[in-house]
């Protein structure tokens, strides 16, 4: 009788380990195409296109090799996009 206990728990504990193990929920599963990347691809770069013109870039000044520059009140008036296809 207890051998015959032991392997009813072995296999209850077996049983939910495999339950826990299949049963689990995998998240989120993406399947993306060629034709799904290049339409993310299209609209962020549209985004950005539009958050970038009329932007304000910081002032810089430095020194490479023999040269020191100065760059101050840069904005951005246009941009233009690459083809995503």
């Amino acid at each position: 009788m207890a051998s015959t206990s032991g392997l009813l728990c072995l296999l209850l504990c077996c049983w939910y380990v495999v339950d826990e193990t299949l049963g689990t929920n995998p998240g989120l599963k993406i399947r993306l195409s060629q034709s799904g990347l290049n339409y993310f691809a299209r609209v962020a770069v549209q985004q950005l296109s539009t958050k970038v013109r009329g932007a304000s870039l910081p002032d810089k000044s430095g020194k490479a090799w023999k040269v020191e520059y100065e760059v101050k009140n840069m904005k951005v008036i246009s941009s233009s996009s690459f083809s995503c296809s």
